[in-house]
């Protein structure tokens, strides 16, 4: 099976697609730039190699957190793709991709820096205690930044790791469900 990955979650775009009969990337490319050059790059890619997207098996995305117009560019692509070709889907977000790369346990607290005095935070209820209209956090936590540029082959690799391609060949996967990471909610409309 051949599985794509995309993520335009940080500054730096990102696609890989992987053989499992070969183990080993068929593509692997990372760049700066808008996250709108996402398809053109991907048309690129694949022509390179002679590789069909009807060759492809499964489509894996980072759902964030991270950029709102990234995010929602990868997430139409992947949508697209997966109703288009039929192919199963399997999200990650930031924060299991940032615990993964740095060996970090899941019920770690992580904070990802978001820019301009922002930060995304996951936290483990045993770390918050509720105080009327507001949460205190009872613990340090070190702000992370990823070690690799490439999240796409970093998501093949968790997703190995975790051995989560196994159990994704026999379940769906409900798109109207699916529900991105964002650092506030878009306006868009609203008043």
């Amino acid at each position: 099976m051949k599985i794509i990955s995309l993520d335009s979650s940080q500054n730096t775009q990102s696609f890989s697609v992987y053989n499992t009969e070969i183990n080993d990337f068929l593509i692997s490319e990372s760049f700066s730039g808008r996250s709108s050059d996402l398809v053109e790059r991907l048309r690129a890619a694949f022509s390179s190699i002679n590789l069909n997207l009807k060759d492809l098996g499964l489509l894996a995305v980072n759902i964030g957190p991270g950029s709102f117009t990234g995010i929602r560019n990868a997430l139409v692509i992947s949508m697209t793709l997966v109703l288009e070709l039929s192919l199963k889907l399997i999200t990650v977000n930031t924060f299991e991709l940032m615990r993964f790369e740095h060996g970090v346990s899941e019920d770690s607290p992580i904070a990802i820096d978001a820019f301009k005095n922002n930060y995304f935070v996951s936290l483990n209820s045993n770390y918050l205690s509720n105080t009327d209209n507001f949460f205190a956090i009872s613990t340090e936590f070190t702000i992370h930044k990823f070690k690799q540029e490439n999240l796409s082959r970093l998501i093949i690799e968790y997703l190995i790791d975790k051995k989560l391609l196994q159990s994704i060949e026999d379940s769906s996967f409900d798109l109207d469900n699916l529900k991105p990471y964002y650092l506030r909610e878009p306006s868009l409309g609203k008043k």
